[in-house]
């Protein structure tokens, strides 16, 4: 049985299971993908497809990019010294009513060479694959056992624990508690925790990562790497070049992120092709014809994008051996730019570091009483 289990690989997690495992403690993390980092994701798309020789394209279609707040700056020191972060040199804009394009100054930011999903690939570089990682594991139940938690995952695996954290949005944090409840006084006993997790709401994005060859005809935007937050349109909410991260890029490569409204009008249709065609010719419209026709082209759906309504709390704390958190909480040390990019990846640190101490303070109690 382990110390501790985490459920959710994402910023959160891994920062908590970096913290116990630091204070001596076993820890399994398990999340319900193949992947690691949550939003922190990269794809990576192979161009044969697409009539030219085989190559790989890295495309950051989650988090945009990393933006430190005075809480992240010693995480951010070290993902720097380990030559996981650089600086992301690119020119930012916001658009206005009549597509008026006005630079803007922006405050520094960071990029991955190798995409996104290499930071969170550098937290969890002290856990093991297959034994401390594990991957598609989808916790589907979990319930008391003994001195400890069972959590069930689909195709019959059984992680078990003493303590146990869940670090996914907050609403599957609650649907995943009450799977498990069984009785009356189960479910009277986490109302008032329930309640906590259904306080915090998300907004959807639809995300189009789409490729052009060795298109560098970028109009009014700044060749060597942009970014634009669109102020006054209806479907969105921001576009960069994300070519513009690596060093000698494949192609380029342009990710547009969609406003809420316009995601959820289709997040639940099984086919986005028609909401990446309405993005695509959009953004055409307003900087390069071009952009409406990709040579390649994928769209992706977060259901939980960013964070409309937090939890007033940087965890929930559920029982005094079962915690919940991540980017749907917020904490007094919170001090960030107006940023959303910012806000998310600040409250996901946050929140785990929160975890963390609280799990390592309750585990050391009980094995001081044994």
């Amino acid at each position: 049985m382990w110390d501790v289990a985490i459920i959710g690989a994402g910023l959160t997690g891994l920062t908590c299971a970096r913290q116990l495992k630091a204070a001596g403690l076993t820890v399994c993390v398990l999340d319900k993908s193949r992947g690691l980092g949550g939003r922190m994701a990269t794809r990576r798309v192979e161009t044969q497809d697409y009539g030219r020789a085989h190559q790989l394209v890295r495309v950051d279609h989650g988090l945009r990019y990393w933006q430190p707040a005075a809480a992240l700056q010693p995480l951010t020191d070290e993902l720097i010294a380990a030559n996981v972060l650089r600086p992301w040199n690119v020119s930012a804009y916001e658009l206005h009513k009549n597509d008026v394009l006005v630079p803007i100054e922006s405050q520094r930011v960071y990029a991955v060479e190798a995409g996104m999903s290499a930071v969170a690939k550098h937290l969890a570089s002290g856990l093991i694959p297959d034994e401390t990682l594990l991957s598609d594991h989808r916790a589907i139940a979990l319930t008391p056992d003994g001195n400890g938690w069972r959590i069930e995952c689909e195709d019959q695996k059984v992680v078990m624990a003493q303590r146990c954290a869940i670090a996914i949005p907050a609403s599957q944090a609650a649907d995943l508690l009450e799977a498990r409840l069984e009785n009356t006084y189960e479910i009277t006993s986490l109302s008032d925790s329930l309640n906590k997790l259904r306080t915090a709401e998300y907004d959807p994005c639809l995300t189009v990562i789409a490729g052009y060859g060795s298109q560098t005809d970028m109009g009014k935007l700044d060749p060597n790497g942009w970014m634009v937050t669109d102020i006054a349109g209806s479907s969105t909410d921001w576009a960069a070049l994300d070519s513009s991260k690596r060093d000698n890029p494949v192609e380029t490569v342009i990710v547009i992120h969609s406003k809420p409204a316009f995601a959820q009008r289709y997040i639940d249709t099984s086919d986005l092709q028609p909401a990446a065609s309405v993005l695509l010719r959009a953004n055409a419209r307003k900087f390069c014809a071009w952009i409406a026709q990709p040579e390649w082209f994928q769209i992706h759906r977060w259901r939980y994008a960013q964070v409309r309504r937090a939890y007033l709390e940087p965890f929930v704390a559920l029982t005094p051996s079962l915690v919940a958190g991540g980017d749907w909480c917020s904490s007094p040390a919170a001090a960030s730019p107006n940023s959303s990019n910012s806000r998310h990846i600040e409250a996901a640190y946050l929140s785990g570091l929160a975890m963390a101490e609280a799990l390592q303070r309750k585990v050391s109690y009980n094995l001081d009483k044994d």
